[in-house]
């Protein structure tokens, strides 16, 4: 049986993968900070062949717990890793407060890195086996009142690159998925200045598809919607002035 463990998986696009893998049979280790969410998730039927358990990506001890739990249940194997805990704050850079600043840099960069590094033993020992980094739209030109977050998501991009040729001599796929804004929670708390030309129109369901996808192909980077990719190749053709420009107008800035 396949094996695949989800971090943020008590909702929106953790969620929705993970009822995806379970309909297809595989072993689903879900892992999340809102243990309540997770148990009822067990009791709700819906993952016959799952496990779940508390993890702040933030904390290296209680990801380093999680797997050993997970690998319990598995017997070491874990075909797809699915990094996708991430946090969101959107606003002027400097009103921002700090601590929202700071999450974004520890949950993004930080507990993504950390999920990574310490998945990397199990994922060696799996045949075929893949890490898939939830990234975003974002990660094609910093975006005004998304800064940091823009800025995490770059990051995101340049590890899952670097992996992915780092990590071929162990047998082991990594790609990332580049979402626009989602029909989640964290999707509909952006500030309304930037939803002006952004929309949310795309369901947490459609990227998990996408991470099954990117999962089994071959390419690096997944972006998702049309408009995500037009405005990724205009942008890749511009002169910095204009992709400075056409940023401006896409964000009302």
């Amino acid at each position: 049986m396949k094996t695949v463990f989800i971090t943020g998986a008590a909702s929106g696009i953790g969620l929705a993968t993970a009822r995806r893998f379970a309909a297809q049979g595989w072993f689903v280790g879900l892992y999340d900070i809102n243990s309540e969410a997770l148990d009822t998730l067990l009791e709700s039927g819906d993952f016959p062949q799952a496990c779940a358990r508390y993890c702040d990506v933030t904390r290296r001890d209680s990801v380093a717990e999680a797997f050993a739990h997970f690998s319990g249940h598995t017997n070491g194997r874990l075909d797809l890793l699915v990094n996708n805990a991430g946090v969101l704050t959107s606003g002027n850079f400097e009103d921002i407060d700090i601590q929202a600043h700071d999450l974004m840099i520890d949950i993004n960069i930080k507990g993504l890195t950390t999920v990574a590094q310490l998945a990397f033993p199990l994922l060696q020992r799996t045949s075929g086996a893949a890490m898939v980094n939830l990234c975003s739209v974002s990660s094609v030109h910093g975006l005004p009142l998304l800064a940091v977050y823009s800025a995490s998501k770059f990051y995101v991009n340049g590890l899952t690159e670097a992996l992915s040729i780092e990590w071929a001599q162990h047998g082991i796929r990594v790609a990332a998925v580049k979402p626009p804004l989602v029909n989640t929670r964290m999707g509909h708390s952006v500030r309304p200045e930037l939803m002006t030309k952004f929309s949310v129109d795309m369901e947490p369901d459609e990227v998990a598809e996408a991470v099954q996808r990117a999962a089994e192909g071959k390419r690096t980077g997944y972006l998702l919607g049309t408009s995500s990719r037009i405005w990724a190749w205009v942008d890749k053709h511009l002169p910095e002035s204009g992709r400075q420009r056409l940023t401006r107008y896409l964000t009302d800035h």
